[in-house]
């Protein structure tokens, strides 16, 4: 009964920011109509219950005609209201797009990266390559400077998703406020439900990004972001965590023990063991100015090879030819 409250409210704040960003009210009760059903039938009951009586009877349970009615009291007497909604909203998408965007520059590069590795250890394996060929160890070598920022990349990047979702979800608490209801279950939403909800997204595209090339390890990604949207919307704040330890045990048993172990003993690994290279984050200011300059070549570099006539572009076709 009480998800199925809770459920309710947040349905009824989430009709009231849609009025306050100005959609129309028939959209509005084509997307929410059990909402306004309800509210239709308080409307209906009249005002038989009179102020002094309410007082009589203590606090009264949550009407929908009582807070739709503060919240447009409220949005006359302050009308910038909705349009800080709209500003909230609008940085949040922002902040969620640059950072969905820094995580697929990340691990796209990886991808390639790890990809043409399999190529070359697929031709030492066929006799078809030595290992001392010429120039492998300084692609090798290019390579381990290519994937070094992908760490501060992909983690900056789930961080701008998680900020952006907090900035979006934010208003709610303050129609929340403004209706009467407790903000705190909307504070724990902007603080936790944005960073599970920013990791699952993550994880998918993580997903998407390694599929072609490390279908295995890509079944773990989808298997973790599935889960946890599955489990999420239950508000069940024990599963929540009891997903969230399993999912970062389970990923390191599987992306970083595992390939380690056979790594060690020298020994072939199954097919179904697929690591998709480590993401370490130093805490130091040396390696964060690194890593910063060898994203920004690696996107130059990136965006000159695709121009007609640039410098990387003349270089690639020197190669070519």
């Amino acid at each position: 009964e009480k998800a199925m409250a809770w459920g309710m409210r947040s349905e009824m704040a989430a009709a009231m920011l849609l009025l306050a960003s100005g959609l129309p009210l028939a959209q509005c009760k084509a997307m929410y109509p059990s909402i306004f059903i309800q509210l239709a039938g308080n409307a209906t009951d009249g005002n038989a219950t009179e102020t002094e009586d309410e007082e009589a009877l203590g606090p009264q349970p949550f009407n929908i005609r009582h807070a739709v009615g503060n919240f447009a009291a409220y949005e006359r007497e302050h009308p910038g209201f909705a349009s800080g909604i709209g500003i909230w909203m609008a940085v949040g998408f922002a902040l969620f797009v640059v950072g969905w965007v820094m995580l697929l520059f990340s691990e796209i590069k990886a991808v390639l990266v790890c990809r043409d590795q399999d190529f070359r250890k697929k031709m030492k394996d066929l006799k078809y390559m030595m290992p001392a060929s010429a120039g492998i160890a300084e692609l090798e070598r290019r390579e381990s400077l290519m994937m070094r920022p992908r760490a501060y990349l992909t983690v900056g990047g789930l961080m701008l998703m998680y900020i952006g979702l907090s900035c979006i979800v934010y208003p709610l608490c303050d129609v929340l406020d403004v209706v009467g209801l407790p903000a705190a279950p909307c504070l724990l939403l902007v603080i936790f439900g944005s960073f599970f909800v920013a990791f699952c997204v993550a994880t998918f595209w993580m997903f998407v990004c390694w599929s072609c090339t490390r279908p295995w390890a890509a079944l773990v990604f989808l298997l973790i972001s599935l889960s946890g949207s599955l489990l999420l919307p239950t508000g069940n704040l024990l599963l929540v965590l009891l997903w969230t330890l399993l999912a970062f045990v389970g990923g390191s048993w599987y992306f970083k023990w595992l390939p380690d172990q056979y790594d060690i003993s020298n020994e072939e690994r199954p097919v179904w063991v697929q690591d998709v290279g480590h993401i370490t984050v130093s805490c130091s200011p040396e390696e964060w100015e690194d890593a910063n300059a060898t994203a920004w070549s690696n996107l130059v570099d990136d965006v000159q090879s695709v121009i007609p006539g640039s410098v990387s572009g003349k270089k690639d076709e020197a190669k070519t030819k």
